[in-house]
């Protein structure tokens, strides 16, 4: 194993011999490609920055032979296939054997069923491109990846790769560092790791902005002023608001802190349940507020709210006061038990003529403000 300090390899070599030998045999060591010079030195200048006691890697070329020298396990998930990707490496005096073992397979299955017993320093992912292969080992290797660790994605240039490319280096879990010819060198954050199995959707970067071609409709509306917004929709649907909700604090435009007073009148008809809604303008779903439906006392309404979190300073919020029916009314209950459990996503308000009265109120969140 080269040490970091770059001392001899035990056969006599120096670290940056080692690496000129296999840059110089990587054309050959299989048919379907390895990465280029550039790449394999960028790949040996950041692994050697750090310790790798425990790596991962899926293909098979001159990215195993270094790793075999700069890791003290490396596991190696590949299929020969015929291209002579573990048959000329098993026979290279290159490849440092004590440390590689080579789980041989197709990795969508031997992946699958491997059972990683330490925490990875360091992984590759070069193995089968066409989709959503990439993504199948991207999402059975991300949970193991050690918070400092070097993650390389090679082939970004092929469409299926470029998919997996774009979400990583959105992703908060990771920082591009830097993209070498078409090979991507990431390393893990101290983010959280995302929940494998119930993880959100929206929680993710690569998710926060909807794609426009599908949404502009209604962004459009939304952005309609109330009284144009039910006209608009009175055409559709025909007037089947049969109440009135009016939002009298805050007013339109006021700068408020974290959490924040929301108040106004109601003249309500029976059936109907008045719920105060919350979202960031910029992204989709709202969340509901106070813990549930707001209680309404002579005509009158009061309920607190929080605007989001501190790093949503300096945007616009919208604040919706809604009255709706027993069947909206008890989903929403029942969204309030699960986001006890940490387990609800925003939800969506029905189209304003759909409801039995709604009023909503656009609010900028201080950019000074640092909640509680």
């Amino acid at each position: 194993m080269i040490e970091t300090n770059n001392e001899p390899d035990p056969n006599g070599l120096s670290p940056e011999q080692i690496l000129a030998r296999i840059a110089e045999i990587a054309p050959s060591l299989h048919s379907a490609g390895t990465l280029t010079n550039d790449a394999l030195m960028a790949l040996f200048r950041y692994a050697t920055k750090r310790r790798i006691d425990y790596s991962a890697e899926t293909g098979a070329g001159a990215t195993t032979l270094l790793l075999s020298h700069l890791s003290k396990n490396h596991t190696v998930f590949a299929l020969d296939g015929g291209s002579g990707s573990i048959t000329n490496l098993k026979a290279s005096e290159l490849l440092e054997s004590g440390t590689v073992t080579f789980v041989e397979g197709p990795t969508q299955q031997t992946l699958l069923r491997h059972e990683f017993s330490h925490k990875l320093q360091a992984v590759v992912i070069d193995g089968p491109h066409a989709y959503p292969f990439p993504d199948l080992e991207y999402y059975f290797l991300y949970p193991h990846l050690e918070h400092g660790a070097l993650l390389v994605l090679d082939d970004i240039h092929i469409r299926s790769v470029h998919n997996l490319f774009n979400f990583l280096r959105a992703d908060r879990m990771f920082k591009l560092d830097e993209v070498v010819r078409s090979t991507a060198f990431f390393t893990r954050t101290g983010a959280p790791t995302f929940d494998p199995i119930e993880g959100p959707w929206e929680e993710q970067n690569y998710n926060r902005k909807l794609l426009l071609r599908y949404r502009w409709r209604q962004n459009l509306k939304r952005r309609l002023p109330w009284p144009m917004r039910r006209a608009v929709e009175s055409a559709v649907f025909g007037r089947l608001i049969s109440g009135r909700v009016e939002i009298l604090i805050p007013a339109k435009r006021e700068r408020v802190t974290g959490t924040g007073p929301v108040e106004g009148i109601v003249s309500s008809t029976a059936g109907s349940h008045l719920w105060v809604l919350v979202r960031r303008k910029d992204l989709e779903g709202w969340w509901p507020q106070a813990g549930g439906p707001i209680a309404v006392h002579e005509g009158r309404w009061r309920a607190m709210v929080r605007y989001g979190e501190p790093c949503d300073a300096g945007f616009d919020f919208e604040v919706a006061a809604v009255m709706v029916r027993e069947a909206t009314h008890k989903l929403w209950i029942s969204w309030v038990e699960r986001a006890k459990a940490g387990q609800a996503a925003p939800l969506e308000i029905p189209s304003s003529q759909l409801l039995l009265g709604a009023d909503y109120r656009t609010v900028r969140k201080a950019s000074n403000v640092t909640d509680a």
